[in-house]
């Protein structure tokens, strides 16, 4: 199913841009400035956001949604120096530090009774592999979520960091929304470069016959993971124009509305990298409205292909979700291996 032939070590490719100066560029704060906020909705030291949505009601709403006990898991393989990464990132790298080949030439003995055993190490970005972002990890001005100082983000987040989402934990009744097949081309995945705006989420339900509730957990299949390790001819992949949701006041208050704890996708970033709102350039504005000031959190690199082939084979697209994120303590993200339960 994982296979990809070519090592592709994207995080150390150019990231120009990113860097290069927009054709005409207005700070995302006047986008922004009628925005709604969850700022001190439940108390000025609220560190969870959105997830404060996720009460027992929506537990129990998620189990019951439970019909046959069909289990998915939707992180990617974590394979060394190969994986989806952000511009400036690398791809998870893996090393044995100790294994049969040391036993083997003598450089260490068996245990008291001839045991043997291995052990290996990582180095990775917390955000390198199938993820949740802290709310912390992404803002605009000199503020991150909850009124909190932008200074707590040095040298690791003193204020909603990843670790905080960790004691909570994602637990609710999941949605897919398979964007990528309701778009209806042959290899069932939407274009690069393609937004998703708030009426493809909504037509996309309706076609699946799937009508969303509030406090839902929104899981946006796009096909980006299917393009990433497909042979297929069209298969080329770029983190900078992989399908994303694509910024607009109407989907900012929807989300706000319709009181959304959860969003992933199986993309970068959930939402298109680069995009044009109104004539000027900005880059992963979502981010910026739903993590800063909506407090809703953000996963990303999901595999959801197996998913949505089963739920069109029988036409359920609900599920428990469940993702638990590492207690990584003032992290920025975390890896997370998500499940969802038919």
């Amino acid at each position: 199913m994982f296979i990809r032939k070519k090592v592709l070590l994207t995080g150390l490719l150019s990231s120009s841009l990113l860097m290069a100066p927009a054709l005409a560029h207005t700070p995302i704060e006047g986008l922004l400035a009628d925005a709604p906020s969850n700022w001190g909705k439940w108390g000025e030291d609220d560190q969870v956001g959105a997830l404060n949505y996720l009460d027992s009601d929506q537990v129990m709403r998620g189990i019951q949604a439970v019909q046959s006990g069909q289990t998915y898991t939707l992180q990617l393989p974590m394979t060394h120096g190969v994986g989806p990464v952000f511009p400036g990132r690398v791809p998870t790298m893996h090393f044995m530090s100790q294994d049969e080949g040391l036993y083997s030439t003598d450089k260490l003995e068996a245990l008291p009774g001839g045991v043997k055993y291995s052990d290996d190490a990582v180095f990775m970005y917390l955000q390198g592999t199938t993820h949740v972002d802290a709310l912390g990890h992404a803002w605009y001005g000199d503020k991150v979520y909850n009124n909190n100082s932008a200074d707590s983000t040095v040298h690791g987040h003193d204020a909603v960091d990843v670790g905080v989402l960790g004691e909570k934990g994602v637990v609710g009744h999941g949605v897919l929304l398979d964007v990528g097949r309701y778009a209806g081309n042959e290899v069932n995945r939407l274009a690069p470069g393609s937004c998703i705006h708030l009426d493809d989420l909504l037509n996309t339900a309706e076609a699946q016959d799937v009508s969303l509730q509030k406090r839902d957990i929104l899981l946006i299949r796009t096909g980006s993971m299917g393009r990433y390790y497909s042979d297929q001819p069209d298969a080329e992949w770029d983190a900078m124009t992989e399908p994303g949701l694509c910024y607009s006041e109407e989907l900012v208050q929807w989300i706000y509305d319709m009181e959304i704890p959860f969003i992933a996708a199986d993309n970068l970033a959930v939402e298109l990298v680069p995009q044009e709102i109104d004539g000027q350039d900005y880059v992963i504005p979502l981010h910026g409205v739903l993590m800063r000031d909506l407090g809703v959190v953000l996963s990303e690199l999901y595999w959801l292909d197996d998913l949505a082939d089963s739920s069109a084979a029988d036409g359920q697209y609900n599920f428990l979700f469940t993702a638990a994120p590492l207690k990584m303590k003032r992290g920025s993200g975390s890896p997370v291996n998500p499940i969802a339960i038919k």
